[in-house]
């Protein structure tokens, strides 16, 4: 099957499938599947490199959304809770947290401390009864989730209603379709678009498709940023890792330990470093941080 008949462009400038799951598929496959059997980009154990990688991009975020606002300790919601990392970050720097997801077993795994703030359900409904209760939020966090769900419009202007007038949200999706995938497929490094997976993700994303579903769900773009350009490795036979998945965990080691490092010598660096290369095509996530217009 092409690539175009699974995916079309929709009116913001990003990819969406065609046939989208119904609900209940979608439900069955996160809470029956996506954690226990280990899938996309969950693992049973991380070592001390990926734990503190993985906080790394958390303060990274952190440190862009407090040149935006002035708020240093205050509300988060954590749509997407997965294995609780953004949780236990700023539940640990003193935050009211609140997390949302339709499985349990991600923070029950990796962060049980912080399953006590997780709402467990359909996130939809669970953001209906927040909006009920006019709840505000100073930080929501939307990390690889607007991907995954049905409606991606209804989502962010949902959580409009439940930001704070002085509150950030980021999001982080895919970078997909950029300009070095382009590149990889018309030079033949790569045979097929790995990145499309019909029952994950549901959507993909580029930077101007982004911006476009924000500002149409009544959110200003402060800053756009990406992250660590894993790809590039597609362009040597040796870590081409779609040709050959073996050597794929050299690739993810090799980001870790990259990051890591320029983490350590400055994060402020670190985003400046990420904003300069979203523009090029290279980052496999788009991080974008926005407050209400």
């Amino acid at each position: 099957m092409s690539k175009d008949e699974i995916i079309v462009k929709n009116e913001y400038g990003f990819f969406e499938i065609k046939n989208k799951p119904s609900k209940k598929e979608l439900q069955e496959y996160y809470a029956n599947k996506y954690y226990q059997e280990a899938q996309g980009s969950y693992e049973l154990s991380y070592d001390k490199a990926e734990i503190k990688y993985l906080l790394n991009k958390i303060e990274q975020k952190h440190v862009v959304a407090k040149t935006i606002s002035n708020i240093e300790t205050g509300s988060l919601l954590d749509v997407g809770s997965g294995e609780g990392f953004t949780l236990s970050h700023f539940d640990n720097l003193g935050w009211d947290c609140l997390g949302l997801d339709f499985s349990s077993e991600g923070i029950k795994s990796q962060n049980p401390e912080q399953a006590r703030l997780l709402i467990q359900g359909d996130i939809f409904e669970n953001l209906n009864d927040i909006i009920k209760d006019d709840k505000k939020f100073d930080l929501i966090v939307l990390d690889n989730v607007l991907e995954h769900v049905l409606k991606p419009f209804e989502l962010l202007a949902n959580l409009n209603k439940i930001i704070s007038d002085d509150g950030v949200l980021v999001v982080e999706v895919p970078n997909d379709f950029s300009l070095l995938q382009k590149y990889l497929m018309e030079n033949n490094y790569i045979d097929r678009e790995f990145w499309v997976s019909p029952l994950e993700h549901l959507s993909y994303f580029n930077k101007n498709g982004i911006i476009n579903l924000a500002n149409d769900t009544g959110w200003k773009t402060h800053k756009i940023i990406s992250d660590y350009p894993i790809e590039l490795d597609l362009l040597s036979f040796n870590s081409n890792y779609v040709n050959n998945p073996s050597v794929g965990k050299i690739s993810h080691k090799k980001r870790i330990e990259f990051d890591n490092f320029i983490h350590s010598v400055s994060v402020e660096k670190t985003n400046q470093f990420y904003e300069s290369l979203i523009d090029l095509g290279l980052g496999r996530n788009i991080i974008g941080f926005f407050s209400k217009l």
